[in-house]
């Protein structure tokens, strides 16, 4: 990833307090003007996270709850002078009936957020 971006910030389970803030430190020293790659799970960077310059998301494991839904797009939707655009990037693996069934519920979700563009 750092051929993509000059900052790529990678959040793992299992770390400890001090690794957390050291992360959260570095993650506020980033400038505005400097690209930025987050790589984390739904549970790090959902609840208590926030970086209001985050404006695209790629949902790569399935979820189906609206609430989680929602809550990892309200990440993107907060306010920064700096942020134009906001956009998501749902992979589902529709090959598989249950991912197509929890594709399916996320589309609804996205519907009644206010996105489109997003079918089968």
């Amino acid at each position: 990833m750092k051929h993509f971006a000059k900052n790529v910030v990678v959040l793992r389970g299992g770390m400890v307090k001090k690794q957390r803030e050291a992360l959260r430190e570095q993650i506020a020293s980033i400038s505005d003007s400097e690209e930025r790659v987050f790589i984390a799970t739904g549970k790090l960077i959902g609840e208590g996270f926030d970086d209001e310059r985050l404006d695209t998301l790629f949902l790569v494991h399935p979820i189906s709850w609206k609430r989680t839904l929602q809550q990892y797009a309200g990440r993107l939707h907060r306010t920064h002078q700096n942020k134009r655009d906001v956009q998501i990037y749902d992979y589902a693996d529709l090959q598989v009936l249950m991912l197509m069934a929890m594709y399916k519920k996320r589309v609804k979700g996205y519907a009644a957020m206010g996105y489109h563009g997003m079918s089968l």
